[in-house]
Formats: C-alpha cells, structure tokens, sequence
C-alpha cells in the first residue's frame, strides 16, 4: 500500500501471509522512539562487509546492478522510469523510496508498446538510456515483459509486488509527477492488496472492487504506519516477556504488546500509579510484578522500557481516532456509492452525487446566496482538527529551533526600504512556509514579493484600490490572500490550507473555498458598531477567533458557525490576534496593551503594556513551535513562552529607530532563524544572528 504518513514517499507494503500482530487499541503509534529494548551496532568494517555481501549475493545478484531497478510506469500522457530497490520490493514489509529518472510524453502512447507493433524506437531508446548494465526493470504487465524482453534482451519484473509499486506510483502521481495531474479532478482509487490485507486485519469490511478516496489512503497510511512501528517492538518485547516467565512465573505468551509494555513499566517504576492496571492484570499478577521488581535489576533496562511504553500508551489517541475517522469515511463512500448506483438505475444522473458543487451565486431574485459549509467540508475539517489534536500531544520543539541564547544575539541584519515613498508604510506581512520570501502589503495599495537570500524584490502586485490591510500565503499551489481597506481588515487560512475566511468592517466575517474562489456562508452581527478588526484560525482549525472595535474578542465554532465564548479586557479595537501552537494560549493586541488568554479557563492571565504610551501595540505573534511571542509597538520584544503560572521571561527587545513609524507587523521565520518586522516608514526589517 502507499503511505504517507510519517514518511514522503511511495511505498508498497504487502503482508502475504506474514503473521503481523494486530495491535490493540493501546499499541499505535505514529512515531518512531529514538530508541528499542535492544540495539545492536556494526562498525564501519561491518557495514562494509554487509554492501558488498548485498551487491554480490542473493536477490541482490539476481535482480543485477546491487539489487536496484528500473521501473516503468505507464502516464496518462506517456512514460516514466523511476529508480527503485528491487530487493526491498521482493520483501514481505516492502518500504522504501522510488527516484524519478526520466518522464516523457508520447504523441502515440498506444503505439509506444503493444503486441501489434512491439516497441517503438522511442520508448526503445529512453528504456536503454537509462538501463544498467545486467539491471533489471520492473513492468506493469506480462505483454509490456515479454515485449522488452524479446525486442532488447533486457530482464524484466512483473506479478503482484510489482502491481503494489505501481499502485503506489499511481496514488503519488500528484506529487511526483505534477504536470500529468494539472489539468486532472481528484481520482477515485482502487483498493490494492496490501490495503485490503491491512484493512481487514483491522475489521474493516471493504468490497474488493471499491474505490476510495486519498484522504481514505491517507488515514488508512497512519494505521499501516502505527502497525509498522508498535510491531518492530515485538521481539524485544516478547523477549521480555520470558523474563517474567523465568523470575516472576508469569506466562504473557498470549499477552498483547501495550501489556507487555505496562509490565515493564510497573517493574522499572513499581512505587508509580499506573491506569488501567487493575483491568490488565490479576491481583496476584500485580503483586508478583511489584514484589520481583528488584530481581530483574541488570536484566531489564529501565529508560528503553520507559521509551517504548510511553511511545506505545501515547498512540493510543491517534489509533482510535484514525479509526473512527474509517469508520466515518468508508460510511460515506459507501452511502455515496449506493446514491450513485441509484442514480444509475433510475436515469436520475441530475441529482447523483459527483463530488462538485454548483454555486449560483445570483438567487432569482436577485440577492446574494450562500450554500453554506457542505457536510463533507464540515467531516473535513472535524477529521483533520481531531488528526492535529492527537499529533500535537506528541509533538516535541525541533532540534533545529533556534535556541534562546541565539535569540539574545539577535540585532537588525538588514533594511529593505520596499513600496512607493509617497504614501509610505508597511501594514501587514507574512513569510512562506517553505521558503524565505516575505509578502508585504502597503499603504500604496500595492503587495510585494521580496526574496530574502537574494535580497531582491521578485515582483509587485497591484489590483486594490486601497491600502492593503491584511495578507497571508497558502500552503498550496503557490496561492496567497490579500484584504484591503474598502473591506476587509483580516485573513486567514484554514489548517487544511483549503479554506480561508475573511474578517471585515461590514460586521461579518466570510468562509471560503479556496479552489473555487466563492464564499460559502456569511455570518454577520448587528451587535458590533464598525466590524472585526482581527481574525485568527485556531491550529486544530476547528475554532475562529475574532475581535472587533467594541474590543470583544469571540471564539466561534467552525462547523456550526455560532460563537461560544465571548473574551472582554481590552480598552479599544482588538488589532492583533495569534494563537500558541499547542492551542492552549492566545495572545491579543489592542492599542492599550497585549492579553494573554489561557483558552481552558476563558480567562486572562498576563498582561503587557506599551513602553511608549504615544506608540499603540498593532503586532503579536507567536513563533510555528510555540516557543516564543513577539510583540510589535515601537520596537519589537521577544519572550519565551511559558506557563500560566510561570514568568514569560523577555528573552530580547529589538530597536527600531525613533522617529521611523511603529512596527505594524511581525513574523517569525522557520525554526525562529529570524524575524521579520513591517513598519510605517515602508521598511522590512530582517533581525537575525
């Protein structure tokens, strides 16, 4: 099967028959602990001695050229040929990465390859381009084998692994190959075998012939990923395992793996409460385990029990709500399929589902429409928030965040005087995620572009007819939103990165499409004198924060589009908004100071004030770990997040000249490497080591 989850990559896992144990809902996880109960490691001479026992011995020798092969993958336009290795296809639990060597388009693909006319000199020619000597390929049928290799002599691979990478290829086709997708709607898929295996070692009923979506493949990636890791475990584990058979008399034979594991943790940390112990275990089993505990001293190793049980225990969020999300989808296919084969029978085809909305726009009387969230959009956004919740628990700062004593080093790198000089100022900013580009919206009505690492601007886009208040990239097809003063005042985008709302003076705030460029409901509210004047997704995505000029800050359910709560402290309109990635916090700008709200108990737990009481505050935003807040006034100041409780330590205040104009926005590049500052005196301010 394909997974992507964890991994990027196409990949084929097959189980033929291979007895895999069938974790229980305490055994899933989604990451991999950076250590096992037992660990062996070979020196350089070793690891030598291995690769050159692979390339000359076994599958290795019999696929030719150490095992790696060349796969041809049919297009909807033509060929590809793809570097794969061949010896980890062969192999029950097939995981591994295919490299993209060549791709071609075939005016006439049907005459590239076919029994009629054998091989074209074309394909002929881009198949030995790229061949190794004795190096075998792979091919998605017996015709496409026998063809290749009886017109250039060359080894071919075909049968039921073979057709599992293909599947694969087929799925990441949209990644690895864009070009052949751009123009394509999203495609239903055919189950391969190694999704039937795994799915119905979980309970999952499928229909053999049943299509299903990516986002099916996906959730179905985390489960086969969670297999994968809680299963490398089992020898350790079972190993020991037969230490409590020796010390305590205690057979876990037929013990499943979260079991094992809280064992071992009762024996490493015996004086420690432990849940559900009491459902696990017998009361004689518990009392044996605590009274032995000394025995297995030098036997069993505390920290890499410690670290498998924790990374077993804590999966167990992640693996009950993948699988309620299967439960939901294969629900709707099912129910999809069944309306459609209704359809089909009745000649109905107007009202069968086909996965696409039509908009009017225009009512016939001529007033707005909005068709509201769609249930599939709403299943959407409650699967990919519960996804984000549980995945969060587990997430740990990154090794590559720029620590805190870096952070105190910071002073301004440089100085991009950027929009036209004669309505001067820098309103709102915002970096790409992936790249170091920065996008500044202006007083001139225009938006820029400005490649970091080169110093340059890359373009200027012009099209308001008013100050550009607000702006944010997508993660998505290179796609940004801009707001400007004739309306809007906030924007920003869903964590799906599929849709995006936007917050404005009207006193409402709009939901829309991203794809499709339409609003899809309109909320509004009587009770706010001048509008929003901030808006902010939470990370989960199912929650909406707002301010307004009334200085009232409302968190609103995404799904239903109704406000739960209703935030007062502020003395003016809320300008800024920004919440913690953890979820937990949200830090508000207004011009009287910045409140920091702990969202689990509504209620505000710091305060920051203006150093300069002439400079309103119009800048907060928290760092992508949720390590780090800054906060834009006159200058820029940095604190180190912490807990309600705890002290927000400020970690470095970063000047900006007097007399320049406040700083009107503030970001912080990836992994906290710089930060990024507009200003009113039309100036990008890069601070860094």
């Amino acid at each position: 099967m394909a997974s992507t989850a964890g991994r990027k990559h196409t990949s084929s896992g097959k189980d033929n028959g291979k007895n895999v144990e069938s974790p229980s809902e305490s055994e899933w996880d989604l990451s991999e602990p950076d250590c096992e109960l037992e660990t062996d490691e070979e020196d350089d001479d070793d690891e030598e001695e291995n690769v050159e026992k692979r390339w000359c011995t076994g599958l290795a020798c019999q696929l030719g050229y150490g095992g790696t092969i060349l796969v041809l993958f049919e297009t909807p336009t033509g060929f590809a040929l793809f570097m794969y290795d061949g010896v980890k296809l062969l192999r029950p639990d097939a995981l591994e990465v295919a490299f993209l060597k060549c791709v071609k388009t075939f005016e006439d693909k049907v005459g590239a390859i076919n029994p009629v006319t054998g091989l074209s000199k074309e394909l002929a020619l881009m198949i030995k381009d790229h061949i190794k000597t004795d190096q075998t390929l792979a091919v998605g049928n017996e015709d496409y084998k026998e063809i290749i290799q009886k017109s250039l002599g060359i080894s071919c691979l075909c049968g039921p692994a073979v057709d599992e990478l293909m599947w694969g290829l087929r799925f990441q086709m949209q990644s690895l190959l864009p070009k052949e997708n751009s123009e394509r709607p999203e495609d239903l898929f055919p189950l391969c075998e190694g999704m039937k295996i795994l799915l119905n070692r979980h309970s999952f009923k499928v229909k053999p012939d049943m299509m299903v979506t990516k986002r099916i493949i996906d959730v179905t990636s985390v489960v086969y990923e969670c297999d994968y890791c809680v299963n490398k475990h089992r020898d350790s584990l079972r190993m020991a395992g037969e230490y409590l058979k020796d010390i305590s008399g205690i057979d876990t034979q037929d013990w499943d793996l979260m079991k094992l594991a809280v064992a071992l943790k009762m024996i490493c940390c015996p004086e420690e409460k432990i849940a559900a112990t009491r459902w696990l275990f017998s009361r004689q089993q518990l009392k044996r385990l605590k009274d032995d505990a000394p025995k297995y001293k030098n036997k069993i190793f505390k920290m890499p029990c410690l670290v498998v049980y924790n990374a077993i225990y804590s999966a167990r969020e992640i693996r009950t709500d993948a699988a309620r999300i299967l439960v939901r989808l294969f629900k709707k296919a099912r129910k999809e399929s069944e309306a459609e084969q209704e359809c089909e029978a009745t000649g109905d085809h107007e009202s069968c589902p086909d996965g696409k909305n039509t908009y009017p726009g225009i009512n016939p009387d001529g007033k707005n429409t909005y068709p509201g969230i769609n249930p599939a959009m709403i299943d959407e956004i409650t699967e990919y928030g519960t996804m984000l919740s549980a995945q969060r628990k587990e997430k740990q700062v990154p090794s590559t965040l720029a620590p805190i004593g870096t952070l105190q080093g910071y002073t301004q790198i440089s100085r991009h005087p950027l929009h036209r000089t004669e309505n001067p100022g820098i309103l709102s900013i915002d970096i790409h995620p992936l790249k170091d580009i920065v996008a500044t919206g202006g007083m001139d009505t225009n938006v820029v572009l400005f490649d970091l690492p080169s110093g340059q601007v890359l373009c200027t886009l012009t099209g308001h007819s008013k100050k550009i208040t607000t702006l944010k990239f997508v993660n998505r097809n290179e796609l940004f939103v801009t707001g400007s003063a004739d309306m809007v005042e906030a924007v920003t985008v869903h964590a799906t990165q599929k849709f995006f709302v936007t917050a404005s003076k009207d006193n409402s705030w709009c939901f829309y499409d991203i794809s499709t460029g339409s609003c899809l409901t309109k909320v509004g509210e009587a009770s706010v004198q001048e509008g929003y004047t901030s808006a902010s997704f939470h990370p989960d995505g199912c929650i909406l924060g707002t301010g307004n000029t009334d200085a009232i800050v409302k968190l609103w359910d995404v799904k239903t589009q109704s406000d739960f709560a209703q935030i007062e402290g502020h003395d003016g309109p809320v300008t800024a908004m920004s919440f913690s990635e953890n979820g937990y916090f949200l830090a508000t700008a207004s011009v009287d100071c910045v409140k920091l709200w702990d969202l689990r108990k509504l209620r505000s737990f710091r305060t920051y004030s203006p150093d300069d009481s002439g400079t309103p505050i119009s800048a907060v935003e928290f760092d992508y770990s949720g390590s780090y807040l800054a906060i834009g006034g006159s200058d820029v100041r940095v604190y180190q997040v912490a807990d309600v409780k705890v002290e927000w330590n400020l970690i470095k205040e970063l000047m900006v000249p007097s007399g320049t104009g406040n700083v009107t926005s503030v970001k912080f590049g990836a992994d906290a490497k710089y930060i990024a500052a507009g200003s009113m005196d039309r100036s990008l301010r890069i601070f860094g080591p």
